[in-house]
């Protein structure tokens, strides 16, 4: 079923033009709940293919039952149930995306929203917040100690505090930064790995990737076999002049088949979610040593090109 549902997607990818982005519709929604879980199909049996946090814009194609159709900001298409989204008119999407006071979630480790300035009680949640959740806050919000009253995409609201908050614009227009998104991998190290995962409270491979890269405003592709035609392509054996963050993909050498990615870090170390978020190593004499890639990507100098896109330059955001 998995690799059905990714032909589909790299399907609709080659359709839609090779360097285009998802473009705004008459129906767009923000997830509401801090990690939604979308589906193959409309049904929760159904095989879970990826998430997406708090705040993330998606366009929603068709709704059957309880379900909506939706395309995720790197164009991915999957069913998401609709208790998890708050649809957004297009006027109420363009003064979103127009809005100076949003912020993204910048917290490595979960946070909370609380009901007062001054709660903190299990009982004062409103929420829990994740890394890269995007939420509102009225013009005229002032700190209140050290919590600002947030607005969450479903109109909840709640006071979370000011220093795990970052101006969206801000994360939006970052320069790489290969260290930020392996401090980003790393702050999950030991998390187990989840088939459809892509939040700091669990992940695939491909999902740590994108949780890692997301945090340094960057949006990739969602599979790593997607991650792997993205960017400039560098040789397995010359992986001792690799750079920290860059791509590594493995799997069938003789077919050539990714099917598993991680994060390069330097002298041969890197990160990856293979069971728990965990570190290895590509030099065959490192007790570490786990299997050689097939390549790397190099990310960094290709943002702007396909499946490599800034945040701040998605129509979905700004």
């Amino acid at each position: 079923m998995k690799k059905i549902f990714l032909f589909i997607n790299l399907l609709l990818v080659a359709l839609s033009g090779s360097a285009s982005l998802p473009q705004l519709t008459d129906t767009m929604g923000l997830v509401s709940i801090p990690v939604a879980s979308l589906r193959t199909r409309g049904a929760h049996a159904a095989e879970m293919s990826t998430q997406a946090v708090m705040g993330t814009p998606v366009a929603i194609r068709q709704h059957k039952g309880e379900w909506y159709e939706a395309v995720t900001p790197e164009g991915y298409v999957a069913w998401i149930p609709e208790s998890s989204v708050a649809l957004k008119t297009p006027t109420e999407m363009a003064a979103w995306r127009a809005n100076n006071r949003r912020y993204v979630v910048s917290d490595l480790w979960q946070t909370h929203a609380f009901t007062t300035p001054a709660a903190s009680g299990p009982r004062d949640v409103v929420t829990d917040l994740v890394l890269g959740a995007i939420v509102e806050a009225d013009p005229a919000a002032e700190a209140v100690d050290g919590r600002i009253e947030i607005i969450l995409p479903d109109g909840r609201r709640g006071w979370a505090d000011r220093t795990s908050l970052t101006p969206v614009a801000e994360w939006a227009d970052q320069p790489f930064d290969a260290e930020k998104i392996l401090t980003t991998a790393y702050s999950m190290e030991g998390s187990p790995y989840l088939w459809g995962g892509t939040s700091i409270k669990s992940a695939d491979c491909s999902g740590l990737v994108k949780v890692s890269y997301l945090n340094n405003g960057l949006i990739l592709k969602r599979d790593a076999s997607q991650q792997a035609r993205t960017g400039t392509r560098l040789d397995a054996d010359a992986w001792r002049t690799y750079q920290p963050g860059d791509l590594l993909f493995f799997g069938n050498a003789a077919k050539q088949k990714v099917t598993h990615v991680g994060i390069y870090d330097s002298n041969g170390r890197y990160v990856h979610s293979s069971g728990r978020v965990k570190r290895n190593s590509l030099d065959p004499d490192s007790p570490d040593y786990l299997y050689s890639p097939l390549w790397s990507v190099r990310i960094n100098g290709n943002q702007g090109t396909e499946g490599i896109t800034r945040v701040i330059e998605h129509p979905w955001y700004f």
